[in-house]
């Protein structure tokens, strides 16, 4: 859990955002965005940015776990949480929504934010398995879903990752009924809102 600031005279930052992952410190989820955070530049301007380690494993769990840390009214929690065979995508969603929690959400998984640092695709994926495949087969990248150095190994494409999400975004907007809920979608993923709301609070 966060440490709370309680002792006298220590200035509590004026932002705060927190994130929690799947699975945290052992999926390349935490590391990529633990790297991102220390990547960016924060210094004189009192915000605190954090991945929080968490065990939890399902995006209800995750949205409930990050509903408890909010302490200030104007922290903001974020939840990253995969499509993959999980079933209570509208609980979850119904839920954030009313914790006021923020979804950074990836179908099928994190993988496919992954693949559009290198290469823009429309296609659907039965699986996380059935997308590492297509990686391995269309991009040059040795890509281990433990790996501590993904964002070191992309960061260099992060501007290329952002317009594509936002092109599939668009993309599955436009193809589907207006209001249909995120987590039908696929392939999709909005990671690059989450990433820009962390380079907007820089200093």
């Amino acid at each position: 859990m966060p440490k709370k600031l309680k002792k006298s005279g220590v200035r509590k930052p004026n932002k705060r955002l927190y994130i929690l992952c799947e699975g945290a410190k052992d999926k390349s989820e935490f590391a990529y965005l633990n790297a991102f955070i220390r990547n960016c530049s924060f210094k004189g301007s009192r915000v605190s940015v954090e991945v929080v380690d968490s065990i939890k494993n399902t995006g209800r769990e995750l949205v409930k776990a990050a509903s408890e840390l909010k302490e200030m009214p104007d922290d903001t929690i974020w939840v990253v949480y995969d499509k993959d065979d999980y079933p209570r995508h509208p609980d979850t969603f119904h839920s954030a929504r009313v914790h006021n929690v923020k979804i950074a959400f990836s179908s099928i998984s994190f993988e496919y934010w992954i693949l559009l640092h290198y290469k823009y695709t429309a296609k659907a994926f039965d699986s996380c398995d059935d997308l590492l495949k297509y990686m391995k087969s269309k991009i040059d990248f040795d890509y281990s879903k433990s790996s501590a150095s993904v964002f070191d190994d992309t960061k260099h494409l992060l501007g290329v990752a952002k317009q594509n999400a936002k092109k599939i975004q668009k993309y599955q907007a436009s193809g589907n009924p207006k209001g249909t809920p995120i987590y039908k979608f696929n392939p999709y993923t909005n990671i690059n809102e989450l990433i820009e709301e962390i380079e907007s609070l820089q200093s």
